[in-house]
């Protein structure tokens, strides 16, 4: 497999479908089309091969198209989450200096793309009031998705040889100041994609259901990539979202969908709220998948006993593009069940902290999927390989006897929230920036839902700044997920002789104070639950309350996706000392449903 072979691959199979969103379809030919005008358009602002190319857009087929022309072009894209903040959109341009950006109209004020010399708009509404326009209208045939002033003199994409090359770049942490740049070259995409290709019996008559971000590794690769590569179908639906369940499941029997890909977070909302046991029952789907987060091994049993059908577990990181190691019974190359999997195509190793071999011990990675370092961080790449040139995964595993590992913790402080990495670092940094703020060291504790999520502990010079100020300021300067969930004013922050903060002391002492019934239930008499509703809305949401009304819903809000909806729940049930059966919870369309559903609970 290399680039040629794939790009005579989509001209093969031209009228196979390559994108099936909710609002429309792309097929190879209209892919190639585009992509042989967006590359044109790069020879017109002179973007040469290894210039860097910023993707910031909610527009997901600008995006994908964005993408993959980039990548067959020798260009370096580096795809962001459209709700990328502004001061981390700076960092990164200050970082890569790239050539050009593919950006929404919505953000054309913000100060860093006067560093960019080119950019292409993505407008929301259907005029077309700019030349150099790249935009996808809902209203519109695919072939007019590319917006009506492309050029028409085209050219091919070059088609770069399979080699150490940079392919693209992943930001998928780090502080603000220094974002962490994760380097893909060609050959470790080529690697990754012919292994979980030749795994899971990926063709031209494959049909990827893969709706996560595209944006994190997983998404981008066994979404996106895995699709071209093999001129299969990749099926979007909008982002999962636990009001619409039953509708997105039912879209992988509609869709004849061939292989179902999501992560383990998912997987439980699945599991909580989907109401039938019947979406993977057509004889096409052959393959239930797990993705980016370990899947423990009482939900992956229950999975399957339900659904009827083999779930696959695959480990890997950002830095081994997508997986690693896999595990589940569609190949005889994959570790047993409960396990994070064998290595399939790479080296695995385990070692302890006196760097010798052990059966208890860090995870240890060597291969072509291995990535090239860290974008201009010399020091963090050094210290991820050892002498000898394994990775370094910061996860504590243990050895099976069939070859297989099981993981047992991470090594390392990142906090693993419903498969998104977060570096507690950057929320320290953040938070350390408000004028009242001394000192701010963040923690992962357990959740239900979203295995770890970040709570950070603050010492303030102001003790009048609250917990709702320094949320606000933490949701206008970090990505959504990374938010905390709480922030808690102490006295001091506990650290050793050496300045380090305590962890695990610290991270008990949160524990006890997020434990007390006060922090989470009220008195119910003489109170206004409708305001509480909205005030709880509106935090977990990230929004300003006057801006909610009884029809607030997802389709109006942008920040109300699937896991802001169980955050909602959870919020309510917590704080009112409810339980919203799981019925209710999936039906709950808008706002004032869920004011009725607590009013009627607190009867």
């Amino acid at each position: 497999m290399d680039f040629h072979s794939i790009w005579r691959n989509l001209k093969k199979f031209k009228n196979n479908d390559f994108l099936t969103m909710l609002e429309y379809r792309l097929n190879y030919g209209d892919l190639i089309e585009l992509i042989n005008r967006l590359v044109t358009l790069f020879d017109e602002y002179n973007i040469l091969p290894s210039s860097r190319v910023i993707i910031l857009t909610h527009n997901e087929g600008a995006a994908i198209v964005g993408f993959i022309a980039s990548l067959l072009d020798g260009v370096v894209p580096i795809m962001l989450t459209p709700d990328t903040p502004h001061r981390r959109v700076a960092s990164i341009v200050n970082s890569t200096e790239p050539a050009l950006v593919i950006i929404d109209d919505s953000r054309l004020d913000e100060d860093w793309i006067k560093q960019i010399p080119a950019r292409i708009v993505i407008h929301d509404s259907n005029s077309y009031p700019r030349k150099k326009l790249f935009s996808f209208s809902h209203k519109r045939s695919a072939m007019h998705h590319c917006g009506l002033d492309l050029p028409t003199a085209i050219r091919e994409p070059h088609l770069p040889e399979v080699n150490d090359d940079l392919a693209y770049i992943l930001f998928t942490s780090g502080t603000t100041q220094a974002p962490s740049g994760v380097m893909i070259s060609r050959k470790n995409i080529i690697a990754n994609l012919q292994t979980i290709s030749r795994l899971f019996g990926c063709n031209s008559n494959a049909r990827l259901f893969n709706d996560m971000a595209l944006a994190h590794a997983d998404g981008l690769v066994q979404g996106i990539l895995l699709a071209m590569a093999n001129a299969a179908t990749l099926i979007r639906s909008g982002g999962f979202k636990i009001s619409n369940l039953e509708n997105w499941l039912n879209r992988v029997r509609q869709e004849k969908a061939t292989h179902f890909i999501t992560a383990p977070t998912i997987w439980s909302f699945i599991d909580q709220y989907a109401n039938h046991d019947d979406y993977f029952d057509s004889s096409e789907c052959l393959h239930l998948i797990s993705v980016a987060a370990k899947l423990e091994q009482e939900l992956w049993g229950r999975l399957q006993n339900r659904f009827g059908k083999s779930i696959s577990n695959q480990y890997g990181l950002t830095e081994t593009v997508t997986s690693a190691l896999y595990s589940g019974d569609f190949h005889s190359e994959m570790g047993g069940f409960g396990s994070i999997g064998k290595p399939v195509d790479c080296e695995a190793r385990i070692r302890n902290t006196d760097d010798v071999d052990s059966e208890i011990g860090e995870l240890q990675l060597h291969g072509d999927n291995i990535f090239l370092g860290y974008w201009k961080n010399s020091k963090r790449t050094t210290e991820t390989f050892t002498q000898d040139g394994w990775m370094r995964t910061g996860d504590l595993v243990q050895s099976c006897s069939d070859g297989s590992y099981k993981i047992l913790g991470r090594l390392k402080t990142i906090i693993m929230s419903g498969g998104f990495l977060i570096r507690p670092e950057e929320i320290d940094e953040v938070l350390l920036t408000h004028p009242s703020v001394i000192e701010a060291v963040t923690v992962s504790m357990p959740d239900p839902n979203f295995d770890e999520v970040p709570v950070t502990a603050v010492v303030l010079s102001d003790e009048r700044t609250d917990e709702d100020t320094l949320l606000e300021y933490a949701r206008s300067n970090l990505e959504a997920l990374k938010v905390p969930k709480r922030i808690i004013s102490l006295a001091s922050i506990p650290r050793g002789d050496a300045g380090k903060p305590k962890l695990k002391e610290l991270r008990e002492e949160l524990l006890m104070i997020l434990s007390r019934k006060k922090e989470y239930t009220q008195e119910r008499n003489s109170r206004d639950v409708s305001g509480e509703v909205y005030q709880i809305t509106a935090q977990v949401l990230h929004i300003d309350p006057q801006l909610l009304q009884p029809d607030s819903s997802p389709a109006s809000v942008r920040s109300w996706d699937s896991f802001s909806q169980i955050a909602l729940i959870i919020a309510m049930e917590s704080h009112f000392s409810i339980r919203i059966p799981v019925a209710k919870a999936a039906s709950i369309r808008n706002l004032g449903e869920l004011v009725t559903t607590v009013k009627d609970l607190l009867k």
